[in-house]
């Protein structure tokens, strides 16, 4: 579970993100460029509602408040409410899973199919290893879900023809 709740840590989903971004910038791809742009405004939104949140609710986390929560890693961070990593992989299982489909054997389906099943795996995992409340990842997984809605809006309605056009 250490290793799971990884999957969730900003810094590996927007390094995720950036890689794809560069990739289809150098690969001149619109399709992963797009992608990558939903991701990252889905990340920006998700991360500055849950950091809003988190500083101004001040909720201790279970290992501080509770006698007997098993601590599973190092944890600096002392703020509860809500999950940053719940809400992290949420805006990408949203931003990538509805906005990418994969074909395997002439049969095409979202990507949404295998990503939230890992962003449960991660949120269950927040919990597993002490860091977080039910609540905390419910809420950090319904803002990430709504940051990536938002962001691929966002992307459709104002930037899609102003960056796309003509490709």
């Amino acid at each position: 579970m250490p290793i799971i709740t990884n999957l969730g840590s900003s810094t590996i989903v927007f390094t995720i993100v950036t890689i794809l971004l560069i990739y289809g910038i150098l690969k001149n791809n619109v399709k992963i460029k797009r992608i990558a742009i939903i991701g990252l405004i889905a990340l920006i939104i998700t991360t500055t509602i849950i950091f809003i949140l988190k500083i101004s609710i001040n909720e201790p986390r279970p290992f501080i408040s509770l006698k007997y929560v098993n601590l599973l890693i190092i944890e600096n961070d002392p703020y509860s409410f809500p999950s940053g990593h719940s809400g992290n992989i949420f805006a990408f299982a949203t931003a990538f899973g509805l906005n990418w489909k994969l074909k395997i054997k002439e049969k095409s389906f979202k990507l949404a199919w295998i990503l939230f099943p890992i962003g449960i795996l991660v949120c269950f995992s927040r919990i597993y290893i002490g860091v977080h409340y039910p609540f905390d990842i419910l809420f950090g997984a319904i803002i990430g879900t709504f940051g990536g809605l938002i962001a691929t809006m966002i992307v459709n309605k104002y930037i899609e023809n102003r960056l796309f056009k003509n490709k």
